[in-house]
């Protein structure tokens, strides 16, 4: 149940955002934002824990902030515009993260590895989620379900839904912290960088224009009567489509993907392009991530980059605007930005073999260039040939220590070993690195160049911070590399247990 609603005596249009309900978490310790719809002119009253606030709606909005609140609950809040009164019940004060990004992020807790068992025993009464529905377009259906959007508290054998690397993230921080945990689940699968930049952040961004020029000469001669009739045909074929693979996953759990399309033929996804396209440029920005802000957080978890690797040059700038402006609709430019710093998986139609390599660079420069950011390395995971590790536990404890580091400022060990410098000594180049590596005999995925720049697999000598890399085919180096490759095997740890971070330097 979404909210109560109690005594109506006159005419209210009064009602909050979809993303406040029952069971929600607010924010500890910080002044929180309650927001949404009433008449212009009204007085709306919010109530909770101590505190009774007041301001009057304009434009038919209103926006109360309440002064901070330390963990703890459960709460009931009000709120009233003296015609109607709205009741929120089992409120809880803590930590609140929204976890965004594509189908890494958006992977069910039930469908990664001992998932069904990590469901079934989770009995976490203060860690709550809230599964933000996927809504490519507005319209009266979506707003309907958009509406009855609700948080739950994570239980045994109900919270098979919930994000898995956000489940792992939260059970790993409360059992640090020891304060209720929220998350805000915003993802889809498959989406670009640019479905969650809006017009003004994507065109500001040198390149990201292209990304909306593109799509709009693809699209200028089709009707939008026309293209009504295509999404109206592939939302017919794929809902018969997945019927019948639910009629076969209820035969047979363990059939695969290959399996449905041998049975089925291929699956009409995803929609044609055009304006209820999910997967459009600008679009999710304005129908989900605008819609939930400016709800009060304490930072961004981000699990994303995968399919934006046929123009992996721009990603940098895209994601430092993306940082940038959801920083600025959540209204805190300081809010902590959580990444996840891509796994490896060769993707087989990348004739270079390193245009992974190269957003996990972009990755690991915004992580430097901007404040108040983590990376969490992932370079020893992945697998071959499944975009879609299973392992989310691995994942969730690094992002996790990210954020013991960056937001709660604790003195933990969670970074990388990463490259500082290079200096070229009798024909090998000598790479010091941040923090002691484990002394591994046969070190993978070192390269060096010459002026050429073109890489020779090479041999790596390591000592402490300290490694030497030569190679017989490359006399006199002036590049070296490491882990450059969409997917490789990595065996080169630190001290502290964590990969060393792929690099390239001169």
């Amino acid at each position: 149940m979404n909210n109560a609603v109690e005594g109506i005596a006159l005419q209210s249009t009064l009602r909050l955002a979809p993303i406040f309900s029952d069971h929600m978490v607010l924010c500890r310790d910080r002044n929180v934002r309650i927001f949404g719809k009433a008449h212009s002119g009204d007085t709306v009253t919010v109530s909770i824990h101590d505190h009774i606030v007041s301001a009057a709606a304009v434009k038919g909005n209103f926006e109360i902030i309440l002064p901070p609140v330390p963990s703890g609950g459960p709460y009931t809040m009000t709120v009233t515009d003296c015609k109607s009164i709205l009741t929120f019940s089992d409120i809880l004060i803590g930590d609140v993260y929204f976890a965004g990004g594509q189908s890494n992020m958006e992977m069910q807790l039930v469908q990664t590895a001992n998932g069904d068992a990590y469901a079934a025993q989770a009995d976490y009464p203060s860690i709550r989620y809230c599964n933000y529905p996927v809504q490519s377009f507005l319209d009266e259906e979506t707003l309907t379900k958009e509406r009855n959007t609700f948080w739950r508290a994570v239980a045994p054998g109900a919270c098979g839904d919930i994000s898995a690397l956000a489940f792992h993230f939260a059970v790993n921080l409360q059992s640090e912290l020891k304060v209720p945990i929220g998350i805000i689940d915003c993802y889809l699968g498959g989406t670009s960088i640019t479905s969650w930049l809006d017009e003004t952040a994507l065109s500001a961004v040198t390149g990201g224009k292209s990304y909306l020029d593109d799509y709009r000469e693809r699209n200028k001669n089709k009707t939008d009567a026309q293209y009504d009739a295509e999404f109206a045909a592939q939302q017919t074929a794929h809902a018969a489509w997945s019927a019948k693979a639910d009629a076969m996953k209820a035969k047979n759990p363990s059939v695969t993907w290959n399996d449905f399309i041998a049975a089925l033929g291929p699956c009409p996804w995803p929609p044609p392009e055009g304006r209820k396209a999910a997967y459009r440029p600008c679009g999710l920005i304005e129908t989900m991530v605008k819609r939930i802000a400016p709800y009060t957080i304490t930072g961004f978890l981000y699990y994303q980059g995968e399919s934006d690797y046929m123009r992996p040059q721009l990603y940098r700038a895209m994601l430092m605007a993306l940082i940038a402006s959801w920083r600025d609709l959540f209204v805190d430019p300081d809010l902590p930005f959580l990444n996840v710093q891509l796994p490896m998986f060769e993707q087989r139609d990348d004739l270079s073999r390193t245009s992974w390599a190269l957003i996990r660079q972009a990755q690991e420069q915004v992580y430097h260039d901007m404040r108040n950011t983590g990376l969490a390395v992932m370079i020893d995971g992945g697998e071959e040939n499944d975009i879609h590790p299973q392992d989310k536990v691995t994942v969730a404890k690094r992002l996790c220590l990210q954020a013991l580091y960056v937001v709660y400022h604790r003195d933990v060990v969670c970074e990388s070993p990463r490259a500082l410098n290079v200096r070229a000594e009798s024909g090998s180049l000598i790479v010091q690195v941040s923090s002691a590596l484990q002394n591994e005999k046969s070190p993978r995925l070192f390269e060096l160049a010459g002026e050429d720049e073109v890489y020779y697999p090479s041999h790596a000598e390591i000592a402490g911070t300290v490694i030497r890399v030569s190679s017989a085919d490359v006399p006199q180096p002036r590049f070296v590399r490491y882990a450059w490759v969409n997917y490789g095997k990595v065996n080169v740890f630190g001290i502290n247990g964590l990969p060393l971070a792929p690099f390239c330097l001169r």
